[in-house]
């Protein structure tokens, strides 16, 4: 990880607000050595005592046209100034130069000790004041015209246009891998995505500066987007304020991503309802289906090919809808263009075309929806996918119809689908395993494969065994593939085989008992997912 810093400090030195002329015509006459401090205020005094109040980093201006020759009360406010952490003492209108002893103190102090003549002190210290204080009414003034405009932003994009014309410098909205999902395209370092504002030098993936703000979505959740804006090397000015604005423009975006995220929940739940009302979980006449399909903006006419997605591993019901858009955007790269409906573990959809499709294009269909899904799944290594196409078939009648194909293709596919990737079927594809379905997902098969696998799954809290049979099953069995799947040395895999089979009374050297298991174990996991998405 590479270590943040905080943003400089952006006060002025006594050398420059020497150099800047605000002080008329001055003379360093002792402690040269301290014209690199920083300055953070001015104050103006005529008093000669050691109570004269003086904060760190202030500049004292002594109004000195009441000062006697080497008199030793310079000596007092230098030693004022120095224990009160002063940046330095600006003697103005003096009679006469400091005497030798107060020159050898301010060297002693390290303390800056200026001469000046000027007709008007009050006037001096004033453009002084002005002059140390214009960072900080530049940087009011920025958040003034970011304030005012925030009231008209009515989208992150009009939030992040805003913040850019303010800076100066463009502002992205990244997601964790740092990739933008709003304004600019940056090349931005995950590295630097943390849960604290900072301003860090290698913001930027080749290695630019940058400052970096999270976006608090839900106060009390983790960040999973953040505010970037990429600097230049002489940008100190920017990136002094700019933190500062781009959290207070985090809480806007913030507020906008909660309002779109809520927008989107409601969609999600109505055209959910609507697809239930499709397959026929309600009560609703066809027509009044159809008409509200075509609200919606879906239709039912001609022949319609539909498919069912469904999702397992880190992945939710917030997911599904944030990456909704951007499969639908895959899906018609692909070929695929029709309506997409999100449910809590995946999507369901299909496509309408005028003519018959030929039954040779039936593979087609499948192969573009897997490419939609390969690309749209392959930074999230966690995330498998298992997918069923159905066959084309005309009106809301064939959309019914095509829908539970694919739902069943769907299933079969991930009855042996791996922990990641995509795997997609289309219902003709499945052959003999089609026409073993009805008994296969039947409730008396359930059973049937319940009560053989309660003798293991009493030995297998954790389910190891039961996991591991699948494997070595699905590798037709090859113990060396499974460990290989499985991440275990073949010898383990091996032990656990002999386990199951002694606990289960079965002979896996024997083709029929071995293909019987199979169909129990791909059954439990079918029963397993189905519960799964019931609760």
């Amino acid at each position: 990880m590479i270590e943040a810093v905080s943003a400089p400090s952006k006060s002025l030195t006594m050398k420059q607000l020497l150099a800047s002329g605000v002080l008329g015509e001055t003379k360093v006459v002792a402690g040269g050595q301290g014209v690199n401090r920083a300055v953070s205020d001015v104050s103006v005094t005529d008093r000669c005592d050691e109570t004269i109040p003086v904060s760190a980093d202030q500049l004292v201006i002594l109004d000195g046209s009441a000062l006697r020759p080497n008199s030793y009360a310079l000596d007092i406010v230098l030693r004022a100034v120095r224990d009160g952490g002063g940046a330095g003492l600006v003697v103005v209108n003096a009679p006469s130069p400091a005497g030798l002893a107060t020159r050898r103190l301010a060297e002693r102090f390290e303390t800056v000790l200026v001469e000046s003549q000027t007709p008007d002190l009050l006037a001096m210290a004033a453009a002084a004041r002005e002059l140390l204080l214009q960072p900080a009414l530049h940087q009011a003034a920025m958040m003034k015209e970011l304030l005012r405009g925030m009231a008209r932003a009515s989208t992150v994009d009009d939030t992040l246009a805003l913040v850019g014309r303010v800076l100066g410098r463009p502002c992205s909205l990244v997601e964790a891998s740092g990739a933008a999902v709003s304004g600019p395209e940056h090349a931005v370092n995950p590295d630097v995505l943390g849960e604290h504002s900072v301003i860090h030098p290698q913001a930027g993936a080749g290695g630019e500066p940058g400052m970096v703000c999270p976006v608090i979505v839900v106060p009390g959740e983790p960040a999973r987007f953040w505010l970037v804006c990429i600097l230049s090397d002489g940008d100190e000015a920017v990136s002094g304020s700019g933190l500062d604005l781009l959290g207070v423009a985090s809480w806007a975006v913030g507020a906008h991503l909660v309002r779109d995220r809520l927008a989107g929940e409601r969609d999600a739940r109505h055209r959910l309802a609507l697809l239930n009302e499709v397959v026929g979980g309600g009560e609703l006449p066809d027509e009044t289906i159809l008409a509200q399909m075509a609200t919606f903006g879906w239709s039912a006419a001609g022949w319609v090919s539909a498919f069912h997605v469904q999702l397992s591993g880190h992945v939710d019901a917030a997911w599904v809808l944030v990456n909704t858009d951007a499969f639908s955007e895959l899906l018609h790269s692909a070929g695929l263009e029709g309506p997409l409906i999100e449910r809590t573990d995946g999507w369901s959809g299909w496509v309408c075309l005028p003519e018959e499709p030929d039954v040779t294009s039936y593979p087609k269909m499948a192969r573009q929806l897997r490419a939609a899904l390969d690309e749209l799944i392959a930074s999230p290594e966690t995330i498998a996918a298992h997918a069923g196409v159905g066959r084309p078939a005309q009106g809301l009648p064939g959309l019914r119809s095509s829908l539970a194909e694919s739902r069943q293709a769907a299933a079969l596919a991930g009855a042996g689908a791996a922990s990641r990737g995509a795997v997609v079927r289309h219902i003709d594809e499945l052959g003999i395993q089609r026409i073993m379905l009805g008994w296969y997902g039947s409730a008396d098969f359930s059973r049937v494969a319940a009560a053989f696998l309660e003798p293991l799954r009493a030995i297998d809290a954790d389910g190891t065994l039961l996991r591991t049979l699948e494997v070595y099953l699905d590798c037709q069995s090859s113990a060396t593939n499974a460990a290989a799947l499985l991440g275990v040395h073949r010898n383990t895999v091996m032990n656990r085989i002999d386990r199951v089979a002694s606990t289960l009374e079965v002979n896996l050297f024997d083709p029929e008992q071995r293909l019987a298991l199979q169909l129990v174990v791909r059954m439990h996991k079918l029963d397993s997912n189905d519960h799964s998405r019931a609760l």
